[in-house]
């Protein structure tokens, strides 16, 4: 008789667990029904903001403000700093280059706050040409290849090598061991301050492998989508074919190795970021017009390309070049605060070809506050192409540039520590 009662007892709470079970199992589903709609609508919503960028530069017109998506209006929030974006228009007309770009990136986040592309002949600004990636690199390759040689304990800054003829050209004899009277010795530090061709050369092929600088490269973003709202074109940069390519992309002696304004100036901010690629973003949010919610937000992707070791030492390589390599012509005579509150650094690069055509002047940089207090700083990238006539060096902009942003946006007072965005200093 118990066990007849035991078994009525078992049979509901059976049928009660198994309710349950189905009632839990339903809501688990309904859940990651919701989420996987939820993850449809989010992936319409992103398509549709590439689309509409896209189709501004086709036009070479403003961003969209917004777009809509089925009975949604769906509102865009954008990084760009309107007076810095204001001040960029203005000095690229004043100096009437063919063609210009210039792209300026907040260290703190990755964010795009100034992108202005300027054709000075027929004198209109030119939407994509700082996202478009048909301009070969020149010597800002001599920092993937500065990266490779020193994160890899190869050689150090102090490191000497000797070199026949001009420093800016590369001919195949002057890559051979052979010394002379003629013979120059230079640091590997003063090569890349001056931007010394041969020595370059001469260090990848007793050094690197065509793998290795080709792996440098794809760390350091070439070759793949730097960007989620832009469908941009990725920077390229090719697998050497034998030793003297090996040479000739080492030292950006060549028309192949391509990148982008935006490239540019993330390869500075990643050396200022003691070796964290930090994603460059034009977007900061997606928000439905009707109630503001939040639909999509920019998240704060970041990886660590360059042990801090090798960051810091193309900081100083890139220093060194400011202050008495290839662009100390353009720094000179600084205003005191500028002087004794930054530090500043860059790359130079030139070199004919490309799309539009023309002499490529290249300026990468950055400018960091001392006080860390004031965050990281910015980092900005010039390219002036140049067709018959020379206007002005690309690092002379930059620094028009960089006086104006912390002059006028971030004047690194005291009363403006609480202002700054600072990334959390554990992550790096």
């Amino acid at each position: 008789m118990q066990k007849f009662a035991n078994k009525k007892i078992y049979l509901p709470l059976s049928i009660i667990a198994l309710v349950v079970s189905l009632s839990a199992w339903g809501y688990h589903w309904n859940h990651e029904n919701e989420r996987e709609i939820a993850r449809e609508f989010q992936g319409q919503v992103l398509d549709q903001l590439k689309e509409g960028i896209h189709q501004s530069f086709s036009a070479n017109s403003n961003f969209p403000k917004s777009f809509a998506v089925g009975q949604q209006n769906i509102e865009i929030d954008y990084t760009i700093n309107k007076n810095l974006d204001k001040f960029v228009h203005k000095i690229l007309r004043r100096f009437k280059s063919d063609y210009s770009s210039v792209v300026v990136i907040d260290n703190n986040n990755g964010n795009i706050l100034a992108a202005v592309g300027y054709n000075g002949r027929e004198k209109k600004f030119l939407k994509s040409l700082p996202f478009s990636s048909t301009h070969p690199s020149a010597s800002l390759a001599k920092i993937v290849t500065t990266a490779a040689l020193v994160q890899n304990s190869i050689v150090d800054l102090n490191t000497s090598f000797n070199y026949r003829g001009k420093a800016t050209t590369l001919y195949k004899y002057q890559l051979k061991s052979k010394t002379n009277r003629w013979t120059r010795y230079q640091s590997l530090l003063d090569a890349f301050a001056k931007s010394n061709n041969v020595i370059f050369g001469k260090a990848a092929i007793k050094y690197l492998t065509g793998i290795g600088l080709y792996k440098m490269a794809y760390k350091l973003g070439f070759n793949k989508n730097l960007m989620n709202e832009i469908n941009l074109t990725p920077s390229h940069f090719g697998m050497p074919k034998d030793q003297y390519n090996l040479a000739e992309i080492a030292s950006g002696f060549n028309r192949d190795t391509s990148m982008s304004p935006v490239h540019a100036a993330i390869l500075a901010s990643t050396v200022a970021n003691n070796g964290f690629l930090k994603q460059p973003k034009l977007v900061t949010r997606l928000v439905e017009g009707k109630t503001q919610k939040t639909l999509w937000s920019a998240s704060p992707d970041q990886e660590q390309v360059l042990d801090r070791q090798t960051a810091k030492a193309l900081q100083l390589m890139m220093r060194e070049t400011v202050s008495r390599g290839t662009a100390r012509g353009s720094f000179r005579r600084l205003p005191r605060r500028i002087r004794e509150s930054l530090i500043i650094g860059g790359k130079t690069g030139s070199i004919t070809g490309g799309v539009p055509y023309g002499k490529r002047d290249w300026f990468s940089m950055y400018a960091m506050p001392k006080d860390q207090r004031f965050g990281k700083g910015i980092s900005i990238s010039i390219m002036n192409v140049n067709v018959k006539k020379w206007y002005v060096k690309a690092a002379r902009v930059g620094r028009e540039i960089m006086e104006y942003y912390f002059k006028k946006e971030m004047p690194l007072r005291r009363k403006d520590y609480m202002k700054v965005s600072v990334v959390n200093p554990q992550s790096e």
